[in-house]
């Protein structure tokens, strides 16, 4: 029973890898679909203020959730990884 939530929970925390991962790739309009989690939004990849704002909005868009914007921090876009926790959680997974 612990292998298959182990999948479970492996195959719902790559569904919101893949949706930060395209709605990077939407925004800053370059292809970013294979990018390691450990890829830093700001510094790697270019994302600033307002394009991280455009993101949120993508991803809203992309799982049908909706964020608020009061539990945001800075370290939820450190790393497409770090983001991709912000949004799991957010989405109640």
């Amino acid at each position: 029973m612990t292998e298959n939530t182990a999948v479970v929970d492996s195959a719902e925390r790559a569904r919101f890898v893949d949706a930060v991962r395209k709605g990077l790739s939407e925004v800053l309009n370059k292809d970013v679909s294979g990018a390691d989690e450990g890829v830093r939004l700001f510094d790697e990849l270019g994302l600033d203020s307002s394009s991280a704002l455009e993101l949120l909005i993508t991803i809203e868009e992309i799982l049908d959730v909706q964020f608020d914007a009061e539990d945001l921090e800075m370290t939820h876009f450190e790393t497409v990884g770090s983001l991709a926790d912000f949004v799991a959680s957010e989405a109640g997974a």
